[in-house]
């Protein structure tokens, strides 16, 4: 999920370790999120699984969620004051040569290991992913995507599905357009739009004090939490009707996990709460599809 450069404050099971403070705010773990999903699908549709693809898709993941550090550095450093020390300005530097480390590597990937992906494709993908951060024409002007009302968290579940969803399918040649790839790209869209709903309610005070309409903003934030298990429901019901086994109880007990998240979700929780839990819901689901096929 995106994330916003707020200070931490709170803690969850006391402040994290320096190490666990680097893994979740550096984007690593998220990105490894991304990884994991990438290799669910191939269990899903039950093809050979693709490590190159899988890499390729965690060191551009990586590179977009420190798009922002890069911005930064290039427009300019400014001294670090008490109003600018979050974790975020005192690292921003490293995270903007992690970015760039990380585009490099997935080129080099891409183009080494020849990965089947059309071009096109991927390029309204990168698109909508560098226009998430990077400031585009809208209304007369320059503003990101996140700060269009009401657009961001569908953005980031449209990007994710199709990414973690889809490019592993074009990568074995697989016509995505079939049933199958659409309704395994719809499955994985609403899953990862119900726990998107969740960085709303965290970021609900900072959205609401930049003027940027976001779900929670507009039906308050109750009845976000209400959509988003709505959404797990609607996702564990498609399920249901297109799974069967083993693979069918592991996804079941996949959104179940999601669903506690939201559950005990609130603006109140500390940023760790988010981005490891939140965020980790992704990679247990991922996990328990794994233990099926191992």
């Amino acid at each position: 999920m995106k994330q916003q450069q707020t200070t931490y404050t709170g803690n969850l099971f006391g402040k994290p370790p320096t190490w666990l403070t680097y893994l979740l705010y550096s984007s690593v773990f998220i990105s490894f999120c991304a990884f994991a999903l990438t290799i669910e699908t191939y269990l899903l549709a039950d093809i050979p699984v693709s490590l190159p693809m899988a890499g390729f898709i965690m060191l551009a993941t990586l590179f977009t969620y420190n798009l922002s550090s890069i911005q930064s550095e290039l427009r300019g450093r400014k001294a670090i004051t008490a109003q600018h020390s979050s974790w975020w300005h005192q690292h921003k530097r490293g995270l903007a040569i992690v970015g760039i480390i990380s585009i490099a590597l997935a080129a080099a990937i891409y183009f080494y290991y020849d990965l089947r992906l059309n071009l096109w494709f991927v390029l309204h993908l990168a698109i909508i992913s560098i226009g998430y951060t990077v400031p585009l024409v809208f209304r007369k002007k320059a503003e990101p995507l996140r700060r269009v009302p009401l657009l961001k968290v569908f953005l980031i579940a449209y990007v994710w599905a199709m990414v973690t969803g889809l490019f592993p399918l074009m990568d074995a040649k697989i016509y995505v357009l079939e049933p199958q790839a659409i309704l395994l790209f719809f499955r994985r869209f609403l899953f990862i739009l119900a726990l998107a709903l969740l960085f709303d309610i965290r970021d609900y005070t900072y959205d609401r004090n930049t003027n940027t309409l976001t779900i929670p903003g507009l039906i308050g934030i109750r009845n976000t939490k209400a959509l988003s298990m709505g959404l797990l429901l609607v996702y564990s019901f498609i399920v249901m009707l297109s799974e069967d086994g083993r693979t069918e109880m592991a996804l079941l007990l996949g959104s179940l996990v999601a669903g506690l998240v939201v559950w005990y979700s609130s603006e109140m929780k500390p940023r760790t709460y988010f981005l490891l839990l939140a965020d980790g819901a992704m990679l247990a689901h991922a996990f328990l599809v794994f233990l099926t096929n191992y």
